[in-house]
């Protein structure tokens, strides 16, 4: 009786085994299939920041002033920039120029937005779409049709709702820049699996959402000068981020699991409510650059010390009263900001005379100005 029970036992142990072996598979496959599906356009990355420079070309363009005038290149041309053009629709002529990759039609008065995505279909190589500072309320329902695009600059509109983006399917670069009115990020972003870089810096958003760990392919997220207040524990899947910036928010806390950003080489978090880091940021084991500064640090962050990669490291403007000698052995560590009127010349001396390569630089730009001293505490 007792053999039989023991097999019975093994057996169903074994199953669950398998079971759960042929769900990493499915998902292996799953995630293997996603990424084949996204195209190898050149994201443009621009280091230490890792930022991209894919609308570079197109925001260094010169005004297209007349299209009649470009038609006899209209076969060589790929981008063009009409924007400021007092446009309430795309003429006629934009349709000739079969090649375009890159569009800016920013700063004009479409009338009607759902009419306006139906003509962009007709540039069936379209890439890039430069959509800025248009007074657009809502994104057009019907945006999805333009699914050759691999960038959106949406930047200083007044979006309160943007749910239709997560049609286009094969973004990479998605900018809701200076979008004041947008609270929160769509719900369907969980869809764009090709999303690379994500920016709302200077946006309404407030959180970053359980939905955006789904986009497993984002190598830089910006979102400094929002009004975030919460990071979802689900940060840590976002297992390519190589960029965070939370800057000038109102973060108070910092997941543990931010500790599984492994592959992360800046983190921004000045200018927040912010008293401890945890632990778990030791093992971000590929960081170049951290900033601490405007925040309510009372002493040091220990788990910095074990950041063997750190180039930067900023902690002016806390009230951290000493540095430990222990900084001046990271490696790689060659810039240091401290506050100038709470670290003594002995400290930095000390950690000078321990690192003979290490700039220790004092920062505080909030006294410079006459008056009483400023503090978070």
């Amino acid at each position: 009786m007792k053999k039989n029970l023991t097999i019975l036992i093994l057996l169903i142990c074994f199953s669950c085994l398998k079971n759960n072996k042929d769900k990493v598979v499915k998902k292996n496959i799953s995630l293997v299939t996603e990424l084949d599906l996204c195209s190898n356009y050149d994201m443009k990355w621009s280091k230490p920041h890792y930022i991209s420079q894919l609308f570079w070309r197109l925001n260094s363009t010169k005004q297209t002033l007349s299209l009649k005038d470009s038609l006899i290149n209209k076969l060589k041309i790929v981008r063009l920039d009409i924007s400021s053009s007092n446009l309430k629709s795309l003429p006629q002529e934009l349709f000739l120029f079969e090649n375009l990759e890159e569009l800016d039609i920013s700063n004009n008065k479409f009338e009607d937005t759902e009419q306006l995505i139906l003509d962009l279909k007709k540039l069936p190589n379209l890439k890039l779409l430069a959509f800025r500072y248009s007074k657009l309320k809502k994104l057009p329902e019907n945006i999805g049709i333009l699914n050759n695009l691999e960038g959106i600059s949406l930047d200083g509109n007044i979006l309160r709702s943007a749910e239709s983006i997560g049609e286009l399917n094969n973004l990479k670069y998605l900018s809701f820049r200076r979008n004041k009115k947008l609270k929160e990020l769509p719900s369907s972003i969980n869809k764009l699996k090709c999303l690379q870089l994500l920016d709302v810096s200077g946006s309404g958003i407030e959180r970053l959402r359980d939905e955006l760990s789904e986009c497993i392919q984002l190598k830089s997220i910006l979102a400094n000068a929002s009004k975030i207040s919460f990071i979802t524990e689900n940060i840590g899947d976002l297992f390519n981020l190589r960029n965070l910036n939370l800057g000038y928010n109102k973060l108070k806390n910092i997941p543990t699991t931010i500790g599984d950003l492994e592959f992360l080489e800046d983190l921004s978090l000045g200018s927040n409510e912010i008293e401890f880091l945890p632990e778990s940021v030791s093992k971000l084991q590929n960081l170049d650059a951290i900033g601490l500064e405007y925040n309510r640090f009372k002493e040091f962050p220990k788990s910095v010390l074990k950041l063997n990669k750190l180039r930067l490291l900023k902690l002016h403007n806390n009230n951290i009263p000493e540095i430990p000698i222990e900084v001046a052995k990271l490696p790689f560590l060659s810039l240091l900001y401290v506050d100038h009127e709470v670290i003594s010349d002995d400290n930095i001396n000390q950690l000078k005379e321990k690192n003979k390569k290490l700039k220790v630089k004092r920062h505080d730009a909030l006294r410079r100005a006459p008056g009483k001293i400023k503090r978070k505490i």
